[in-house]
């Protein structure tokens, strides 16, 4: 499944928080984590924080769902947007 995580995050107003970008964020989480898989999560990153769409098997979609659930620093408002993504892309692929 191909994931775009090239969009902004919304505060609880409604707004976009300016400035914000989600790739961005997840990108520099997967580089600074000490666990998981070093390379997989090095060439998310990069192609995350270019502004690119991952492509992700259901393994590493479980991976990557698990890593944002579970991540301590992220806020839930962050979280949510960032789960988001994968729910609205399914319901696309299955439309």
């Amino acid at each position: 499944m191909k994931l775009d995580f090239n969009q902004p995050i919304v505060g609880l107003d409604g707004n976009v928080i300016e400035g914000s970008n989600m790739g961005k964020i997840l990108a520099d989480q997967l580089a600074i984590a000490t666990k998981g898989n070093a390379l997989k999560f090095w060439e998310m990153a990069t192609k995350l924080y270019c502004g690119e769409a991952i492509d992700l098997d259901q393994s590493d979609q479980s991976i990557v769902k698990d890593f944002i659930e579970k991540h301590e620093s992220l806020p839930n408002l962050t979280k949510a947007q960032l789960l988001l993504v994968f729910i609205e892309t399914e319901k696309k692929t299955k439309a």
